[in-house]
């Protein structure tokens, strides 16, 4: 089981995260991403955070 997480003062809205996810965890809204489903949803597939250039989103595996 995985978690992942939003560093938010690193988020530049680009959205590369909410493109690549496949589990849609991730929603560009305005400036920012948000998690819009639950983040334990997160299948530990680790596409959001190489493609997220600035190192806002980790995942933990549980």
């Amino acid at each position: 089981m995985y978690m992942v997480n939003l560093d938010l003062d690193k988020c530049t809205g680009c959205g590369t995260c909410a493109e690549a996810c496949p589990a849609r965890l991730f929603e560009l809204k305005g400036d920012k991403v948000e998690l819009v489903s639950d983040p334990s949803e997160c299948m530990g597939c680790e596409t959001c955070t190489t493609s997220c250039p600035t190192g806002a989103v980790t995942i933990q595996e549980l």
